[in-house]
């Protein structure tokens, strides 16, 4: 039996489907989205309402042309921001309200064109005013003026070498509230992962891009509620498979496509549960003497457990 050449022909002649909406409402053009409501225009996206043009929206409401936001409303063109309201043109920003375009803010509020504050009030280019001048200010700066010199304020004011929020023993950039992750970039509440990105509440995870609310997957990207998945692709709420893309609330399949509520399948046949393992011992055999199966790198510990992981800190 050749897996390989049969999975590959089983993936050419397979119909699938254009995008994956979960639980979403009045949101037809969104891809990869779960919980949302009347959106447009939005990829891998949980949990938001009102919102469009952008990726990586989690709990949010009310935004439009942002990227990588959580829990954000009235928000546009932020990038990596969390927790802020009635923000514009910020990067890097937290717990912040009308603000806008600023960079690596945290729990401010009125702030215009502005760098590296934390808990301030009434600031225009890091200047602190009073409420009074500083409205008065605002009135009459315009667009071209606030983006010219924001512009000349980062290139002179200090930025970290990576963002790291209330993490342990990890590395990377953009981490937050993870412990003892190596090599994540754009990651949340993670665990005991290595070499993964764009992804949220894993753990003991390999090799990931774009994954929520997983465990014990190596090799998976672009998928939603697994646990126990190697080598696979799209698949949401599912457990025990490996090599499978688009499957749906199934467990123990083994190259299977476009499968929903299924169990005990292999290439998208059904077997009974001892033809399936039986099956399925066969064929990873037949890999590993090939070399197309191996999962013995996930026996070693990454990084080593007697290496402490530090990153400095501005």
């Amino acid at each position: 039996m050749d897996f390989i050449a049969e999975f590959e022909a089983l993936k050419l002649k397979t119909p699938r489907i254009g995008s994956i909406r979960l639980q979403s409402i009045n949101s037809e053009y969104t891809h990869n989205t779960d919980q949302c409501k009347n959106c447009y225009l939005l990829a891998n996206a949980v949990g938001n309402e009102d919102c469009m043009y952008g990726r990586d929206f989690y709990g949010s409401t009310d935004c439009v042309d942002c990227d990588h936001v959580k829990s954000c409303t009235l928000c546009y063109w932020c990038i990596n921001c969390k927790n802020c309201y009635n923000c514009t043109y910020l990067h890097d920003c937290n717990d912040c309200s009308d603000c806008d375009f600023s960079y690596f803010l945290k729990g401010c509020k009125n702030c215009i064109g502005c760098v590296n504050l934390k808990q301030q009030e009434y600031c225009i280019f890091n200047e602190k005013y009073s409420k009074e001048e500083f409205e008065r200010i605002k009135k009459g700066i315009t667009k071209e003026e606030i983006s010219r010199k924001f512009q000349e304020l980062q290139n002179k004011s200090p930025h970290v070498n990576a963002v790291h929020i209330n993490d342990t023993n990890s590395f990377g950039d953009y981490i937050n509230h993870c412990k003892n992750v190596f090599f994540g970039f754009d990651i949340d509440d993670c665990e005991d992962c290595c070499y993964i990105e764009e992804s949220k509440k894993l753990k003991d995870c390999m090799d990931i891009t774009i994954l929520e609310e997983s465990t014990l997957c190596y090799e998976v990207s672009s998928a939603h509620i697994l646990n126990n998945c190697n080598f696979c692709f799209g698949c949401v709420n599912s457990s025990d498979c490996d090599f499978c893309e688009l499957i749906m609330n199934s467990k123990y399949c083994f190259g299977c496509v476009s499968l929903n509520h299924k169990e005990f399948y292999i290439l998208n046949k059904p077997y009974s549960r001892e033809e399936y393992f039986k099956k399925v011992a066969e064929i990873k055999a037949e890999l590993r003497r090939e070399g197309k199966y191996n999962l013995n790198i996930l026996t070693t510990t990454y990084p080593p457990q007697d290496t402490v992981l530090t990153l400095p800190r501005l």
